[in-house]
């Protein structure tokens, strides 16, 4: 285990080397040892982060992924929904992904008032179409969704829509 701060050498090495003279020189609190205080200011200036470069000396290796796809459906809800929960979907839309770059999109579409069978049929041709588009006959990574990530209705991207009614207001710019 290494030896204590000491603070007051410490708060010394926060100052500059004439500042640190004058404050414990000769006219000061006679402290300063030539020999011993400018190595120890040293290291209470930098001896922390001398640490850190040896430890991370450690050749580091990226090794990156192989380009793999996956799928995201993206729901908008006005609660979140557990697996099995008969919860209204409000609007859907699927997103894909090469590693970790976004590739494509299917265009948000409205779902509330659909039954929840007719919903997860319209879940699959989503994943169908973005395999038939970017696929290349390679069915890994199409044939479920990776993740299901939940937004509220407060976040739908569809317009018009019921739940934001901007289409209703006279004022709204869309209506004039």
């Amino acid at each position: 285990m290494g030896r204590t701060t000491n603070e007051k050498c410490w708060a010394c090495s926060l100052l500059t080397a004439t500042e640190a003279r004058k404050l414990h020189g000769e006219n000061g609190d006679e402290c300063w040892q030539n020999d011993i205080c400018h190595s120890r200011r040293s290291y209470y200036r930098k001896g922390r982060g001398r640490s850190q470069i040896r430890k991370s000396a450690i050749d580091e290796i990226a090794v990156p992924l192989p380009g793999f796809a996956y799928v995201v459906l993206h729901t908008y809800l006005d609660q979140p929904r557990e697996p099995n929960d008969e919860v209204l979907i409000h609007a859907i839309c699927a997103e894909l992904w090469i590693g970790s770059t976004p590739k494509a999109m299917t265009q948000p579409q409205h779902t509330f008032g659909l039954p929840p069978r007719l919903v997860k049929e319209y879940a699959l041709q989503l994943l169908n179409a973005l395999y038939l588009k970017y696929g290349h006959g390679k069915r890994s990574g199409f044939e479920r969704f990776a993740r299901n990530e939940q937004h509220s209705i407060s976040q739908c991207p569809v317009r018009p829509c019921s739940f934001h009614a901007a289409h209703l207001n006279p004022y709204h710019p869309q209506n004039q």
